[in-house]
């Protein structure tokens, strides 16, 4: 089946200038407009502020009624709960809902009840390129300014630039919804993308990470150094995200985790020096240094015995027999996937593989409602791998 053709290339710029719902009299006409369109699709996206602040919050909801975006702005002190209970009722349209849901559930325990990602049916159907971007300068013929991508959204007012990249991301979305569609019709696959984006909506995210745990600082690259070099990650580690929180501001922002690494390195070899281990051209804030400076003393003076090993996660290797399992298993994924002209992520990952041979291995059989049950695939999986 060949994918909807693109159409010609077109501003992202939306027919009508977006609505800013920033107060009662704003959020009440919308909630008119709401209950009077009859129940149809609603395209739904939000900003954050992740990138520059380290207590990440919704600064904006977009809420896309057709050709007009309305920009809601939880950072303005209305309460916007009679509209997250609108559109918990609504059937939403979304491009990778997951990070969007996480947020309005965390802020606001927000659900949704029938949902259309079309970062999901991109997979589904087989797309190479599954951004939001890619897929609309594909099959749309929009090409989106991405400028304010990494914008601080917290930051008021907003500019008219900033307004319109946010209404790009909802008012091209039915377009792109209806594209989708067609081709995943054509393939037999609604019923597939309908389970996912179920499977999505009753998703239990998890609230705020636990402070303390083991593993937080447990940074990338931290279990390929030396033991004595990972006390020095853990501890620096700390400083770091001690002064993030006291800043309000990204742990990244206050010390990369590659430069974080190359101090620990230098320093477990006997460095001390804040100047060598974190060269910059100004020097550092007297209370981060003196912090700094603590906590090197403190992992230094660490007997051997208390230096912290490497995470060693479970792995399907120290079972033979289940690996030659999953690598069975994984001859097969891939070839249905060569035929079914996906990813043959999409059509199972290594985790959902090992877990599918963990009910083979149990029950000497692999049908689909095992694999459904027991190992927790979703059906449309559980069929192609069983079959």
């Amino acid at each position: 089946m060949v994918p909807s053709p693109p159409v010609a290339p077109s501003s992202a710029s939306p027919g009508r200038a977006p609505v800013l719902v920033a107060s009662e009299t704003a959020l009440a006409s919308l909630l008119v407009r709401l209950d009077g369109d009859g129940g149809a699709p609603v395209a739904l996206d939000t900003e954050a502020d992740s990138f520059h602040h380290y207590f990440e919050k919704v600064c904006l909801v977009q809420v896309g009624l057709g050709a007009e975006a309305f920009l809601a702005d939880p950072l303005a002190g209305i309460d916007l709960s009679p509209l997250f209970s609108r559109l918990s009722a609504r059937p939403l349209l979304a491009h990778g809902a997951d990070y969007d849901l996480r947020l309005l559930y965390r802020g606001y325990g927000f659900r949704a009840s029938s949902l259309f990602d079309t970062m999901i049916a991109a997979q589904l159907v087989g797309e190479k390129e599954i951004g939001l971007a890619a897929l609309l300068a594909a099959r749309v013929g929009v090409t989106l300014d991405k400028a304010h991508q990494r914008a601080d959204w917290s930051e008021r007012p907003l500019s008219p630039s900033m307004s319109a990249y946010a209404a790009a991301d909802v008012v091209h979305l039915p377009a792109l919804v209806a594209s989708l569609t067609s081709d995943l019709e054509a393939k037999g696959r609604l019923s597939w993308h309908a389970e996912e984006c179920a499977r999505l909506a009753r998703t239990a995210f998890p609230g705020e990470r636990a402070a303390g745990s083991e593993d937080d600082w447990r940074i990338k690259g931290s279990n390929g150094v030396t033991d004595k070099e990972r006390a020095f990650v853990r501890a620096l580690w700390g400083v770091r995200e001690e002064r993030a929180r006291a800043l309000d501001r990204p742990p990244f922002r206050i010390l990369t985790n590659e430069r974080l690494l190359a101090a620990a390195k230098l320093a477990a070899a006997g460095e001390r020096g804040l100047a060598t281990l974190f060269p910059g051209p100004r020097p550092l804030p007297a209370p981060f240094a003196a912090a700094l400076k603590t906590a090197l003393d403190a992992a230094g003076a660490l007997e051997p015995g208390d230096w912290p090993k490497p995470r060693r996660g479970e792995r399907a290797e120290t079972d033979p027999a289940l690996e030659r399992e999953v690598d069975a298993l994984k001859k097969t994924r891939d070839a249905r996937a060569v035929a079914l002209g996906l990813d043959p992520g999409v059509l199972g990952s290594r985790a959902a593989l090992t877990a599918a041979a963990r009910v083979k291995r149990a029950h000497g059989r692999m049908t689909p409602d095992l694999l459904a049950e027991e190992a927790g695939l979703s059906r449309w999986r559980a069929e192609l791998l069983a079959g």
